[in-house]
């Protein structure tokens, strides 16, 4: 019996187990990004950029961290009529605010994710899409 013969059965059933392993676990950046506040809208977002920015001004970088791990904990918390209504709360927030504080606050969120940590490119261009991209 060749060797190929010996080695061909262990080769397939370690490919349907890694296949399997992969079916089952999300691959790495399946949110895109977005991470807790992926279901939310392009406004939403911003007015909650928004109050975190105001939240965050004055802090250290130290109680910065800490106060951004117990917000995003907190909202991966909530159940999902607890999100729509986080989400409604922003919504009719940022319907309140004047357009010249809504054109600042667009301004402002622009300008974060185009010269964030990404740098000229933005927060997604230049970068897969999908998969494991470090």
């Amino acid at each position: 019996m060749s060797r190929t013969y010996v080695w061909m059965p262990a080769l397939a059933a370690a490919s349907f187990v890694f296949a399997a392993a992969q079916a089952q676990a999300p691959y790495c950046g399946e949110d895109y990004g977005t991470g807790v506040m992926g279901s939310l809208s392009q406004e939403q977002r911003m007015m909650h950029y928004a109050e975190v920015q105001d939240a965050v001004a004055n802090l250290s970088p130290n109680d910065m961290r800490s106060f951004r791990s117990d917000l995003r904990n907190h909202v991966k918390a909530m159940t999902p009529a607890e999100r729509m209504h986080f989400a409604q709360d922003l919504t009719a927030k940022w319907k309140a605010l004047a357009p010249q504080q809504r054109a600042k606050i667009q301004q402002s969120f622009t300008t974060y994710r185009n010269d964030g940590r990404w740098g000229a490119l933005g927060m997604r261009q230049g970068k897969s899409m999908g998969g494991c991209w470090w």
